[in-house]
């Protein structure tokens, strides 16, 4: 971080931009679900064949003052920052490690010079071990960062694989907050990764393929008996819980006929779902978020813009529609979802 203390410096007595008429009166939203993108990690997306992360049109701008004026006109207090997919790791690891290890002091950076407006979920060199848990360390102990983020599957290793054991165990230790966040989904037939096969569905993977992919990690998760190894630790499920609520009833239902390895716990099941933290990126209205409302607990939902990703104009109307809405209850008020992420993020207060 050699150019830490110059940006402090440099940003020393700075006022934070002027608020927006309608968003200095609107309720100060946490966003728990929002990206940077710093220059030599778009470098390394396009080296990588990532020009297009996931199907998207292109890699979308971003800077700090990008995204402090965003969070001005849209009523939003603070973000915590996390890399999206398809993560940092191309398939070496010391590249990885590198990488992980620049965009984590680059997210510091943000924290340190406006520590009321940015925090960060640290990224890890996974599936690579031993330098995810350096990068624990030094995320932690030096950089201060707020919890990690993890992809739904790293280079098809998924959550609650019994090879992330050590990471999770760390994680465990430190009491930490995990923000999963969808990737690629690892299989020949969605990627065109075998091109004997017929041709991949020609849709960007976050439009169907992103829920599955949650879906897929969060259930391994419970199924694997990882969340119940390691208590300790907040989850923290993007997108209105993507499937999981529809799907829960017939994880349960089912696992009695599976020959699962343990034979699940129904009670403890749906138990540990309500545990989890979600927001509510995407489109939780009119539909998602009421099938969610029956298995979270409304005091565990959060709010999150996706920025920049989704476009600021979007984001606008779905925050509106969440403002607007007299279906939700009082805890999805803005003010109620600015007050659960602060049980998670005090600090933010």
């Amino acid at each position: 971080m050699a150019n830490s203390a110059a940006l402090i410096a440099a940003t020393a007595g700075t006022s934070f931009p002027a608020l927006s008429a309608r968003a200095a009166d609107a309720p100060r939203r946490i966003d728990v679900h929002a990206h940077y993108l710093p220059e030599k990690y778009r470098a390394a997306l396009v080296e990588a064949g990532h020009s297009k992360p996931s199907g998207m049109p292109g890699i979308p701008a971003w800077s700090v003052q990008q995204h402090i004026e965003m969070m001005d006109r849209n009523g939003i207090a603070s973000s915590i920052l996390s890399i999206s997919a398809p993560g940092l790791h191309f398939g070496d690891d010391a590249a990885a490690r590198g990488l992980a290890r620049y965009v984590n002091e680059e997210g510091a950076k943000a924290m340190q010079a406006f520590p009321r407006r940015f925090g960060m979920f640290a990224s890890l060199p996974l599936p690579e071990i031993d330098g995810s848990l350096k990068e624990i360390e030094y995320a932690f102990d030096v950089l201060k960062a707020d919890g990690v983020v993890v992809q739904s599957n790293h280079n098809g290793v998924y959550l609650g694989d019994k090879r992330l054991d050590p990471v999770f165990a760390e994680l465990d230790r430190r009491s930490a907050r995990i923000f999963i966040h969808p990737t690629n989904p690892y299989c020949p037939c969605c990627s065109g990764q075998d091109p004997a096969l017929l041709p991949p569905i020609d849709y960007p993977f976050p439009m169907i393929e992103f829920m599955f992919e949650t879906t897929r990690a969060v259930f391994n998760l419970i199924l694997s008996g990882t969340l119940a190894k390691y208590p300790n630790i907040k989850i923290i499920v993007p997108h209105a819980g993507a499937t999981i609520p529809v799907l829960a009833d017939r994880v349960a239902g089912l696992s009695p006929a599976l020959g699962l390895r343990e034979k699940l716990d129904v009670p403890r099941f749906y138990a540990t779902l309500r545990e989890l933290y979600y927001d509510l990126a995407g489109f939780p209205l009119p539909r998602q978020v009421l099938p969610l409302l029956q298995i979270a607990d409304p005091g565990h939902i959060l709010y999150g813009s996706d920025w920049p990703y989704t476009p600021e104009a979007l984001v606008k109307a779905l925050a509106e529609q969440l403002d607007n809405s007299r279906s939700l209850p009082p805890e999805l008020s803005a003010d109620g979802m600015r007050r659960n992420a602060l049980k998670l993020f005090p600090r933010f207060a």
